[in-house]
């Protein structure tokens, strides 16, 4: 973003972002030089994410939540709490996650090993 510099130091880009000029110690190149005329009203530069990065950020939290519901099924520790409400009320909910996770590790290690096999009677 180039700023416009006008008494007061104040940029024409934002009213929140005021900068003093400052002596730079280095010029830019003629042919990189913007024109003189171009004023910029963004308050801050553009830098959005990838709606991929987005989803895949989304489904990564989402894996490690049901992991750890699953892993918290497998290790018993819903069975250590007290209270019987939130015992039950914990239980149908890593319930799910943990018959998921089994599924997942089956799914996985069933293809693996074919896909090991596979590649195991071509050498």
């Amino acid at each position: 973003m180039q700023n416009v510099y006008f008494k007061g130091s104040e940029t024409a880009g934002s009213v929140a972002k005021i900068t003093q000029p400052q002596v730079k110690r280095y010029e830019k190149p003629a042919e990189q030089t913007p024109p003189v005329d171009t004023v910029s009203f963004r308050g801050k530069d553009d830098t959005s994410e990838s709606i991929g990065k987005t989803a895949v950020g989304i489904l990564a939290a989402a894996a490690l939540i049901i992991g750890g519901l699953g892993y918290a099924k497998k290790a018993d520790w819903v069975g250590k709490i007290k209270n019987a409400k939130v015992k039950d009320f914990a239980d149908k909910i890593t319930e799910p996650c943990y018959n998921l996770c089994h599924k997942t590790k089956e799914f996985a290690l069933k293809y693996y090993n074919k896909a090991k096999d596979f590649f195991s009677k071509k050498s």
